[in-house]
């Protein structure tokens, strides 16, 4: 019954700590462990009100010292927090964001800095423009590497990945990457008996097609926008726009959430002397707020009108989870960082 929610087998044993932590016996195999157990909060020393009082700090582009002024705590416990509620924030992205059925979906990257202004480190994302729900987040050196850790972590969340239209800017390593992850590959025959077979081909299929938007700018203007069909049919790629509603091929979404992504971290702030210290509280900070974006804060172009106004309310609030089909309701930072998540290997 490990991770199961719901099955009757938890009893109280007691109530210990500042914060009325139960402390929990399962029925079944006998164990006993605190309901903390796998949260963020986990063997935390401060109280739980603190605490997620300095994550929502961080997420409000707060910086270190900041923070923990405004909460009352050490800086150096607001860096110990940092770390950790970013692992949960991985971790819960991990658990929760499997099987996704999506349209299309849109990829840039962003830049930013760790260690000095001389030491680049960016920041990719998959989202899908429909539900503004980004799907797939990885950090590291804009590289051929970084493409492919992007594009193959969103296509293993992808319920159908040889079912999707991608819109891309015009980086050359997703024209070349794109056959290998969301097409099939197969073997060519060889030509006569002798020598080594050639090397694997990969077909793409009707269903997904690539589009890159590649911008010419001059004397930092933008002056011109070029599309590339660079793979699969124009025709996917028009039926991709018509149902999100666009006219023409671009990455719009995607780039609004970098922006809102610069808003939301004090490491990602443009034309200044911000930048992450250590590339590890970077990567925490960058993996809490992508958590606090898809789960926490309504999107207002996600709104629905409700059936019958509540007094002066008139619309129904939603989150990209929520947007997703993945979310009921509005979650806020305690109930993310009270829900048990289960390690896996992708922290560093």
């Amino acid at each position: 019954m490990y991770g199961q929610k719901g099955q009757g087998n938890l009893r109280v044993r007691k109530v210990y700590g500042q914060d009325g932590i139960r402390y929990l016996r399962c029925s079944e195999c006998q164990e006993e462990f605190s309901e903390r157990k796998n949260t963020a909060l986990w063997n935390s020393k401060i109280p739980e009100e603190q605490a997620i009082s300095v994550a929502e700090h961080l997420a409000e582009r707060c910086s270190f010292k900041g923070t923990a002024r405004l909460v009352g705590v050490d800086p150096e416990t607001v860096r110990r927090l940092n770390k950790r509620v970013g692992r949960h924030g991985q971790q819960y992205h991990e658990q929760h964001v499997q099987k996704i059925e999506v349209e299309a979906l849109q990829a840039d990257e962003r830049h930013g800095f760790a260690g000095s202004k001389q030491q680049p480190a960016w920041e990719a994302e998959l989202m899908d423009p429909a539900s503004k729900f980004v799907i797939s987040h990885v950090q590291g050196r804009r590289d051929e590497t970084l493409i492919r850790r992007l594009l193959a972590d969103g296509a293993n969340r992808l319920a159908n990945p040889h079912d999707v239209a991608l819109f891309t800017d015009g980086l050359s390593a997703y024209a070349t990457l794109f056959p290998q992850i969301f097409g099939y590959p197969y073997q060519p025959a060889r030509q006569g008996t002798c020598g080594r077979f050639p090397n694997l081909c990969y077909r793409i299929p009707r269903t997904a097609a690539h589009a890159q938007i590649v911008k010419q700018h001059q004397e930092r203007c933008l002056v011109a926008i070029e599309v590339r069909y660079v793979h699969g049919t124009i025709k996917r790629i028009n039926h991709a726009l018509a149902v999100l509603g666009y006219s023409i091929p671009n990455t719009s979404a995607i780039e609004r959430r970098n922006g809102t992504a610069r808003l939301m971290s004090s490491a990602q702030v443009r034309k200044s002397l911000a930048f992450s210290r250590r590339a590890d509280a970077k990567y925490a900070l960058g993996w809490w707020a992508l958590t606090v974006y898809n789960w926490c804060r309504p999107h207002r172009s996600l709104r629905q009108p409700l059936p019958q106004p509540i007094g002066n309310r008139r619309y129904q609030q939603r989150t990209p989870a929520m947007a997703l089909g993945l979310a009921a309701s509005i979650l806020s930072a305690a109930d993310v960082l009270l829900s048990p998540v289960y390690p896996s290997s992708g922290w560093r």
